[in-house]
C-alpha cells in the first residue's frame, strides 16, 4: 500500500478503533478522553501536522504491542515507525533526576531518536497531562509537576513555545511550593490597580508620540509570570516589593512593511527620546534572532517616579512567533513536502541542541559528537552519565568512581547480569557489582573505549608495576647480601644484559613473578665477578720477584712511568685501562706485561689458567698528566636529532675533549651511540659521563669494553 496517498489520521483512527474494542469500556473512555484533549495541542499549539497526529493515536496500541514494527511500517511508514519507537522508548526513561540533568536529559531524548518530532509529541503529552493533574494520584502528580518545570519547561523555551513554557513552570510551582505560590500571586493581585494606573501613566504619552509619526501600535502592560518574579526574588535575595520589574511594556507594531528591523530601531528612537535609556541593557534579538525563532528589540529606561521600565519592541509577525514558537511560523511544514518538513525539522534540532547557557549566544553543540559518539546511561538513582559511543560496563564504573573501575565484576543493566566488557546503549540503567579481590588487568585496556578508563587502568598498572619491583629488588638485595656479592648498579646492570632484558625494572618485576631463578643469578655472579676474584688473588701476593724477573728485586710493584725505559708493557684493547683505573699486571711470553683492569673480561680465564703470571701494579702520580686514554662511551637516549646534537655539542664545545668516532644505531625510538673519545685519565672520564648523564634525553651512559678501532 502506497502510504502517501493514504490519509494518515484517519487511517490510523480506524486502527486505534479497532484495538479499543478489545480493552474494557472504562478504559477505552479514558484513552478516548485523553486523546481528544492532546489533538489539538499536536495540532494547534506545537503545530503538528498529520503524521504525528497519526504517531499520536497509535502510540497507545504500539505501547501495549497490538500492534507492531512490521505492521506500522507496511500500513503508514518508516518515519512514523521511527516517531513510535523514539515515543516508546522515553516512556522507560527514568525521570527521577531531571532538575539535575536538564541539558543531559534533552541530549538523551535527542539522541534515542533522529526525529524530533518525538520530543513535540512528548512535550504535548506531558502538557495534556499537566492540564488533566488534580484527577490524578500524589506520587503521579508530583513526578509530573517535577517534569513539568525541570525538563519540559527548559525545552517549550528552546523551541520559543513560551506561553507553554509558563504554563509548565506555572503548574510546577503552583504543586511544589504552594505557599509560595498564593503568597506572590496574592501580592500581585493586590498591586494591580497601581500596577495599572502607573502603566497608563507610562505608555499615555508614548502613545502619542507614535501615533504623531505615523506608528499603528498596540502597547500594552505584561505582568511577569509568577515563577519569573520568584527567580528574580531567590537570586537578587529581595522581597516581592524589591522586585522593581514586575511587568513589561510591549509595543507591537500593526505596520505592514518590508523592512521590519528599521521600523522597530524607528520606535526604538521614540522610546528612548522619552525615557533615558539603559544602555547596558539593550538586547538586540532583531539583527541576530534566538535559534528558537525569537525576535525582540528589548531596552530598559528609566520611567515616572524614577522606576526601571523594561520595553519590548516588535511586530506582529514576531509577537505570534515569540508567543508560539515554532507552531506560528512553521504550522504544517510536516505535510507541505520533503524540502520544507526536513528544514522545519532541522531548525527545531537546532534550538533544541543549543543548551540554556548558550542560548543567546547562537553557539550550538556538534551534531555528530550529540548523535554519533556520545551515550547517555542512567545510574540507579537516575542519575545521568555522558559517555562515548561503545562504551562498556567498565567505562560506566570509571566514570562513577576510580575505585568503583578498579574493583568491578561485572555490572546489572535493565536488571540482567552481564560481564564488564559489555556494551551500554542510550538510556540503559547500570548497577555496577564490584569485589575488593578484584583488581584490573592488561586485557581490561581492550574493553574500554573512553580516555579516563584507559588513563586509570594504566596508572593502576604502572603503580603495580613499581609495587611488584619493589618486592622484587627487595629479594634481589637481601640474596646479594647472602652470596656476599655488593649491590650496585654495576652488578643490576650486568644482570639485566645477561638475561637480556629491557631495563631494571623489569629485571624487578621478572624476580617477583618467580619468572627468574634466583639460584641462576648466583652461578652467573659467582662466575663471572673477575674483578672481586682478582682482588682477592692479589691480596695473597707480598712480593713480585718471585713473579717477575725483569723488575728490581726490591719492588713490592711494577711501576708504570713514561720514564720507564727497562719494563715492556702494553695496554691492551681488550678492558682499555686509563690512568686512574685499578689495575694488574699480566705477564705475556712474547709481549711483555699488559695491563690490564681488574674487572677485564678476561681477567677470569688468566686467574684460573695462570696464576703465577698475574703482578701488582700501581699508576704514578704523574702518569696522564701529558697524554690521553682513547675510550669507548656508550650512550643511550630519546631517538631525537636535538638530543644527538647536544651530547656532540657539549663533547666537543664545552667539555673540548677530542672524539675520535662517532656510531649510532636507532630502534624502536631510542638511539644507541658508540662514541671513541680521548681523556686524561678516570676522573677525567667519570666527569664526562656525570655531564652527558644530565643531558634532557638521555636515558644511559656507560664505560663500553668493545675493541676500539
Amino acid at each position: 500500500m502506497n502510504t502517501q496517498e493514504v490519509n494518515l489520521p484517519e487511517r490510523a483512527q480506524e486502527w486505534l478503533n479497532n484495538f479499543l474494542a478489545t480493552i474494557p469500556e472504562p478504559e477505552t473512555n479514558q484513552i478516548r478522553i485523553k486523546l481528544s484533549e492532546l489533538t489539538p495541542i499536536i495540532i494547534n499549539e506545537l503545530g503538528l501536522g498529520d503524521t504525528s497526529h497519526a504517531a499520536c493515536l497509535l502510540t497507545i496500541p504500539y505501547n501495549n504491542g497490538w500492534l507492531n514494527s512490521t505492521q506500522v511500517a507496511e500500513n503508514f511508514g518508516i518515519p512514523l515507525l521511527n516517531i513510535l519507537d523514539g515515543l516508546k522508548k522515553i516512556e522507560r526513561l527514568n525521570t527521577s533526576r531531571t532538575k539535575i540533568h536538564a541539558d543531559k536529559f534533552i541530549q538523551l531524548l535527542l539522541s534515542i531518536s533522529n526525529d524530533v518530532r518525538v520530543i513535540l509529541i512528548k512535550t504535548g503529552e506531558r502538557l495534556q497531562e499537566i492540564r488533566s493533574i488534580e484527577g490524578l494520584p500524589e506520587k503521579i502528580r508530583l513526578k509530573l509537576s517535577h517534569d513539568a518545570g525541570d525538563l519540559f519547561a527548559p525545552i517549550a523555551h528552546r523551541l520559543g513555545l513560551y506561553l507553554i513554557k509558563h504554563e509548565f513552570e506555572q503548574a510546577s510551582m503552583e504543586y511544589l511550593l504552594p505557599d509560595i505560590y498564593r503568597d506572590v500571586s496574592r501580592r500581585l493581585a493586590e498591586t494591580r490597580s497601581n500596577r495599572d494606573e502607573y502603566i497608563a501613566r507610562f505608555i499615555s504619552p508614548l502613545t502619542r508620540e507614535l501615533q504623531a509619526k505615523g506608528y499603528q501600535c498596540d502597547i500594552k502592560g505584561r505582568t511577569k509570570s509568577i515563577p519569573s518574579i520568584w527567580r528574580k526574588m531567590v537570586q537578587q535575595s529581595v522581597e516581592f516589593d524589591e522586585v522593581y520589574d514586575l511587568f513589561a511594556i510591549r509595543v507591537i507594531l500593526r505596520n505592514p512593511s518590508e523592512n521590519e528591523k528599521a521600523d522597530c530601531w524607528q520606535v526604538y528612537s521614540i522610546v528612548t527620546d522619552l525615557y533615558q535609556p539603559n544602555p547596558n541593557r539593550l538586547r538586540d534579538w532583531i539583527s541576530t534572532p534566538k535559534l528558537n525563532g525569537y525576535e525582540s528589540l528589548h531596552t530598559t529606561v528609566i520611567g515616572p517616579e524614577g522606576r526601571w521600565v523594561e520595553v519590548q519592541i516588535r511586530t506582529q509577525r514576531m509577537d505570534a512567533i515569540a508567543e508560539k514558537g515554532h507552531a506560528a511560523h512553521w504550522r504544517y511544514k510536516e505535510n507541505k513536502g520533503d524540502a520544507e518538513g526536513v528544514e522545519w525539522l532541522s531548525q527545531i534540532r537546532d534550538a533544541l541542541e543549543t543548551s540554556e547557557d548558550s542560548g543567546n549566544t547562537g553557539e550550538s553543540k556538534d551534531k555528530t559528537e550529540l548523535y554519533s559518539d556520545q551515550i547517555y546511561i542512567f545510574t540507579p538513582k537516575g542519575d545521568l552519565l555522558k559517555l562515548t559511543a561503545g562504551s562498556t560496563v567498565l567505562d560506566f564504573a570509571f566514570a562513577v568512581h576510580s575505585d568503583v573501575g578498579y574493583h568491578c565484576t561485572g555490572a546489572r543493566v535493565n536488571g540482567q547480569m552481564v560481564p564488564i566488557r559489555h556494551k551500554l546503549v542510550n538510556g540503559d540503567q547500570v548497577e555496577v557489582t564490584i569485589s575488593q579481590q578484584q583488581k584490573p588487568k592488561t586485557d581490561w585496556l581492550n574493553w574500554v573505549f573512553t580516555s579516563k578508563a584507559k588513563a586509570r587502568i594504566k596508572r593502576f598498572l604502572k603503580q603495580a608495576d613499581y609495587q611488584d619491583a619493589d618486592l622484587g629488588k627487595e629479594m634481589l638485595t637481601r640474596k646479594l647480601s647472602q652470596w656476599r656479592i655488593k649491590y650496585d648498579m654495576t652488578t643490576i646492570q650486568r644482570i639485566v644484559n645477561w638475561l637480556n632484558l629491557k631495563d631494571v625494572l623489569e629485571l624487578y618485576q621478572q624476580l617477583s613473578e618467580n619468572k627468574i631463578d634466583l639460584a641462576s643469578i648466583r652461578e652467573y655472579l659467582k662466575d663471572k665477578a673477575p674483578a672481586e676474584l682478582l682482588k682477592e688473588k692479589l691480596s695473597t701476593i707480598k712480593t713480585v720477584d718471585s713473579f717477575v724477573k725483569t723488575t728490581s728485586q726490591t719492588q713490592d710493584y711494577l711501576v708504570i712511568d713514561d720514564t720507564l725505559g727497562n719494563v715492556d708493557y702494553k695496554l691492551p684493547k681488550c678492558c682499555n685501562p686509563i690512568f686512574g683505573d685499578e689495575v694488574y699486571g699480566f705477564v705475556t711470553v712474547k709481549e711483555g706485561t699488559k695491563i690490564h683492569r681488574v674487572n677485564c673480561p678476561n681477567a677470569h680465564q688468566m686467574i684460573e689458567r695462570y696464576p703465577y703470571r698475574i703482578v701488582k701494579v700501581r699508576w704514578t702520580d704523574s702518569h696522564g698528566a701529558g697524554g690521553g686514554f682513547t675510550i669507548n662511551v656508550l650512550i643511550t637516549g630519546k631517538d631525537n636529532i636535538s638530543v644527538v646534537n647536544e651530547i656532540s655539542r657539549l663533547i666537543s664545545s664545552d667539555l673540548k675533549v677530542s672524539m675520535r668516532s662517532m656510531n649510532l644505531v636507532s630502534k624502536d625510538g631510542q638511539f644507541e651511540g658508540m662514541y671513541t673519545l680521548i681523556v686524561q685519565d678516570r676522573p677525567h672520564l667519570e666527569t664526562i659521563m656525570n655531564r652527558i648523564k644530565r643531558t634532557k634525553g638521555v636515558l644511559s651512559v656507560r664505560r663500553s669494553d668493545e675493541l676500539i678501532p
